[in-house]
């Protein structure tokens, strides 16, 4: 039976810090320990420790654990809406991400389908879990942006007095876990982007059928916006988390790797002296030399000849007069000349009438600029285009910007 809102509510608040305390007990918790606390907690006038243990039931707060007798655990749905108040977030691998793609895309052929048949209530129903799906991923690329930004804190601060190696262990779990399989899911080059694309013309194609249903035509473009911004969104927390990961993955992995280094040689120092080391072959530790002697009469003949030599003046440097290629396009100018051009058919065309002395990687740079800023509705082409620079040609499919209604 569905629990009361109000009731569960009112219910939490009255005993927060039982829950708080429930939340942080990884590996659950006995009856006993839950009537001890509760004692703890108890004033006058409040039930039993019986009656509460039985309203933290019927309210779906805990639950038995499977494989333990009289042992209780918080349930999911409480443990996550804790984890998203306290901001305890939990990692999200790409496997799941990936499995959120396939239904994605089961979800855009449920469309089609509806649309191909004008089925109206069908094509909402498929909007409505496509929109759902889009949030579940967008918080779930948060949760894990969170999640290890507090980590890397976490080790920074090293509180709980971690060796180099295990802070090295955590924080290349990180790394090779969750940023490196999703640096490769997000590549523009990969299945992502291509799934989404697919949404995105699905969803464009799929509006103008339903373009005289004046509430469906909107909720077609209310989760379109919604795709944009998972798209805009999941790219900064993944970027995000790498400027936070990568400093502290390369100075752990050094420090890592000396510590390891360090304690091989003293083993071996231990069980077979210093010799063992050979210090010498590989430092090459020069015992004996002689200075202020050459032993090349060719090289002491030609010192002996350039003895008194006195430079000339060196030729001026002139002015060619050639114009040097700006390397840098400033950000505020180029939002607003962009801005004030709006429509733009071809953004790489229009970059590249816009700024013709810019090098191709400053384009490049500009081009992914204005694509992760927000400067207006975006409508990628069907075909592939090839772009002619100076030094290199491009290919991509042209880029429309319009203004956002």
């Amino acid at each position: 039976m569905a629990a009361n809102p109000q009731s569960f509510f009112r219910f939490a608040a009255r005993y927060y810090p039982l829950l708080l305390d429930l939340f942080y007990r990884r590996e659950g918790f006995t009856e006993a320990d839950l009537r001890n606390l509760l004692e703890g907690f108890h004033t006058e006038g409040d039930p039993g420790p019986a009656t509460v243990i039985d309203q933290l039931l019927s309210f779906s707060i805990i639950e038995p654990i499977p494989d333990a007798t009289a042992s209780f655990e918080l349930t999911a749905p409480v443990r996550d809406l804790l984890s998203f108040l306290l901001r305890e977030h939990r990692l999200t691998s790409t496997k799941v991400l990936q499995v959120y793609l396939t239904d994605l895309g089961e979800l855009r052929d449920v469309l089609d389908g509806a649309a191909g048949q004008r089925l109206g209530h069908q094509a909402a129903r498929a909007l409505n879990d496509i929109s759902q799906l889009i949030e579940r991923i967008r918080q779930d690329s948060h949760s894990n942006r969170e999640a290890i930004i507090g980590e890397v804190i976490k080790l920074k601060s090293n509180r709980e007095r971690r060796t180099t190696r295990e802070r090295f262990a955590i924080i290349n779990h990180l790394w090779s876990r969750y940023l490196e399989p999703l640096r490769d899911l997000i590549d523009v080059r990969k299945a992502m982007d291509a799934s989404l694309d697919d949404l995105d013309r699905s969803l464009t194609a799929n509006s103008r059928i339903f373009a005289l249903d004046g509430a469906l035509a909107r909720e077609f473009s209310r989760c379109r916006a919604r795709l944009i911004r998972l798209r805009r969104e999941m790219t900064e927390d993944f970027y995000e988390s790498i400027r936070e990961v990568e400093p502290l993955y390369v100075s752990l992995k050094r420090e890592s790797e000396l510590v390891r280094g360090a304690s091989l040689a003293l083993e071996r120092l231990d069980r077979s002296g210093l010799a063992s080391l050979e210090l010498q072959e590989m430092m090459a530790i020069p015992i004996w030399r002689i200075e202020g002697t050459f032993s090349d009469t060719s090289l002491e003949s030609f010192l002996h000849g350039i003895k008194g030599y006195r430079p000339g003046i060196s030729p001026p440097i002139v002015d060619t007069g050639e114009i040097a290629r700006p390397e840098f396009i400033l950000p505020s100018e180029l939002h607003a000349r962009l801005a004030s051009a709006l429509p733009v058919g071809d953004l790489l065309a229009w970059l590249l009438e816009a700024y013709p002395e810019a090098g191709a990687g400053e384009l490049v740079r500009a081009y992914g600029r204005v694509f992760l800023a927000d400067l207006g509705t975006m409508l990628f082409g069907e075909e592939e285009r090839r772009y002619s620079l100076p030094e290199v040609t491009l290919i991509a499919r042209p880029l429309r910007l319009e203004k956002t209604q």
